[in-house]
C-alpha cells in the first residue's frame, strides 16, 4: 500500500471513531465523519474501478442537479444529507472491516467445507439467520470463511444474495426495515412481521425447489458454510452482543448498535487469542490492509446517497401533488412492483421510499400497510439491484459479478412477488 492508501486507512479508522463518538457524545459535529469518508474517497479515487467512478460520477452529477432544481422550487436545502445520508453504513461497514482482522491463515489440517445440497441448505439457513440480527457483517463473516482458501464462486455469492435480502421482508434489524418504520410514524413492527415472515419462508421454500430440482448451479459441488461450533462463536457472540445492546439501548438503530459492538467484540476476541500485545499489530493491518480496501464502497454509498437527497428535494419541490390517491392492497401491491423494476434501473430502494414518503404526506394511509410494503419492495428490490449494499459488497469484497446476481435474480423476485402481493390482500381484508 502507498502513502495514499495509508492515509486513507488512518481517515477510515477515524471516520469509525467519530461515528461511534457522536452516536453516545451530542457535542460530535454530526458531519464530522461524513467529511472523512470524502477525504477517504478521494485519497482512494485512483485505485477504484473505472466503471465505479463513473457510476460514482453520474450519481453525483444527477443528484447535484436534482437538489439544485428541488432548491430553486422551494424545497428545504439539507447539506447534511448531501453529505452524510448513507454514512451509517458506511460507519458500520468500517466496523465489520474489522472482523477480517479475526480471520485465520489457511492450515495445511484445514478441514474440507461441507458440499452439496446439504451444505447449499446450511448456508442459505445460517446467512438467513445471522443476518436477521448483524445484518450485512453475516454475508461478510461467512462469504471470508469461504474465501479463505478459494475465491468465492457465482453460486455461492447468488445464496448469499437471495438469503440476505429475504431476511428484509420482516427484520427491524435491516436497515431497509428500520428505515420503513422510521418513515411510518404509528406502525407496529409486529404486525409488519407477522406479515413479512411468510414471505420469508416462501422464499425459503423456493430456494429449496431451486436445490431440490437442480435449478441452483452447480448444487453438487456446492460449497457451503460450516454450522460447526468453531465457526458459529465469531457471528453467535456479535449476534448477542447486538441483542443485549438493544435491549439495553433501545433509542439506538441497528447500524449504529453494530457499528458500536462489532470493534469491541473483535478487540475482546484478539486480546483472548494475541494478548493485549497482539492489539497493535492487527490494529496497524486494519489501517494499512484492510480500510483502505472500501474504496469500492466509499464511491458508491457516498455516490448514491447524493443522488437519493437529490430526488427528494425535488420531488419536495415538485409541488402537493400525491402519488397516490389512497393506500388499499392494489396500490400497496403496485408500489412493491415499481420497487422492483425501479430497481433493475439501479435505483435503490431507499430512495423511492424518501420519493414515496414525500409524496404521499397528503394521503390518509394505514403507516402498518405502508411499512409492509416499504420492506417487501426492500427485499424484492435489492435482489435485482446490482447497485444495493449486499450485491456491491459481494462485489467489492470478493470479485463476484454484481450485474450478472442482480440479473439471475430477476426470476427469483418475480416468483416471490404474487405471494407479496396476496399478502398484502390478506393485511387488507383483516385490518383495512
Amino acid at each position: 500500500m502507498g502513502p495514499a492508501q495509508h492515509a486513507a486507512g488512518m481517515v477510515i479508522a477515524g471516520m469509525l471513531a467519530l461515528a461511534i463518538a457522536g452516536a453516545v457524545w451530542p457535542a460530535v459535529p454530526t458531519l464530522s465523519a461524513a467529511v472523512l469518508a470524502w477525504i477517504a474517497l478521494a485519497l482512494l479515487w485512483p485505485n477504484i474501478g473505472r466503471r465505479q467512478q463513473f457510476q460514482a460520477l453520474m450519481f453525483i452529477a444527477a443528484g447535484l442537479a436534482a437538489f439544485a432544481w428541488g432548491a430553486s422550487q422551494g424545497a428545504p436545502l439539507r447539506f447534511d444529507s448531501l453529505l452524510g445520508q448513507n454514512q451509517p453504513i458506511l460507519s458500520m461497514l468500517a466496523a465489520v472491516t474489522l472482523l477480517r482482522l479475526l480471520n485465520r491463515p489457511p492450515r495445511v489440517d484445514e478441514p474440507e467445507l461441507p458440499r452439496g445440497r446439504g451444505a447449499y441448505l446450511q448456508s442459505m439457513l445460517g446467512v438467513h439467520a445471522f443476518g436477521s440480527i448483524i445484518n450485512i457483517s453475516a454475508v461478510i463473516i461467512m462469504a471470508d470463511r469461504l474465501a479463505r482458501v478459494l475465491p468465492l464462486g457465482f453460486n455461492q455469492a447468488q445464496l448469499f444474495s437471495r438469503a440476505f435480502t429475504a431476511v428484509a421482508f420482516y427484520s427491524p434489524f435491516i436497515g431497509g426495515v428500520a428505515l420503513a418504520l422510521s418513515y411510518t410514524p404509528g406502525s407496529s413492527p409486529v404486525v409488519m412481521m407477522l406479515f413479512g415472515l411468510p414471505l420469508a419462508a416462501a422464499s425459503f421454500v423456493l430456494l429449496y425447489w431451486y436445490a431440490s430440482s437442480g435449478r441452483a448451479e452447480e448444487v453438487r459441488t456446492f460449497r457451503g458454510y460450516p454450522l460447526h461450533p468453531q465457526d458459529l462463536k465469531v457471528p453467535l457472540t456479535l449476534g448477542a452482543a447486538v441483542l443485549i445492546a438493544a435491549t439495553v439501548m433501545p433509542g439506538y438503530s441497528v447500524l449504529t448498535l453494530i457499528t458500536m459492538v462489532t470493534p469491541a467484540v473483535v478487540v475482546a476476541v484478539l486480546i483472548k487469542r494475541r494478548g493485549v500485545g497482539g492489539l497493535r499489530p492487527a490494529l496497524a493491518e486494519y489501517v494499512r490492509e484492510r480500510a483502505p480496501q472500501m474504496g469500492s464502497e466509499l464511491a458508491l454509498f457516498l455516490g448514491a446517497g447524493v443522488l437519493a437527497t437529490g430526488v427528494v428535494a425535488a420531488a419536495a419541490g415538485s409541488g402537493d401533488w400525491t402519488l397516490l390517491p389512497r393506500l388499499d392492497a392494489f396500490h400497496a401491491a403496485l408500489l412493491v412492483f415499481v420497487f422492483i423494476v425501479a430497481s433493475l434501473v439501479c435505483i435503490h430502494p431507499a430512495v423511492l421510499m424518501g420519493i414515496t414518503v414525500a409524496l404521499v404526506e397528503t394521503v390518509e394511509l394505514d403507516p402498518t400497510l405502508l411499512a409492509t410494503t416499504f420492506a417487501m419492495g426492500w427485499g424484492l428490490g435489492c435482489a435485482v439491484n446490482p447497485l444495493s449494499g449486499v450485491n456491491v459488497v459481494l462485489a467489492t469484497r470478493y470479485g463476484a459479478d454484481n450485474w450478472r446476481i442482480a440479473r439471475s435474480n430477476i426470476v427469483y423476485s418475480a416468483t416471490l412477488y404474487p405471494v407479496a402481493a396476496a399478502l398484502l390482500y390478506l393485511y387488507e381484508f383483516i385490518w383495512l
